[in-house]
């Protein structure tokens, strides 16, 4: 899928906004599967 610059944009910033906010108790992070989910999850 090939986005617009500007979504492109705004998909970066929202990452690096939740890496700000993301703690050692709740981290934010993009899966795109339930697979991936459940390796983030069982870390």
């Amino acid at each position: 899928m090939q986005l617009r610059l500007v979504e492109e944009s705004k998909i970066h910033c929202a990452r690096e906004h939740f890496k700000a906010i993301s703690s050692e108790n709740v981290v934010y992070d993009v899966v795109d599967s339930y697979d991936a989910l459940l390796n983030k999850v069982m870390k």
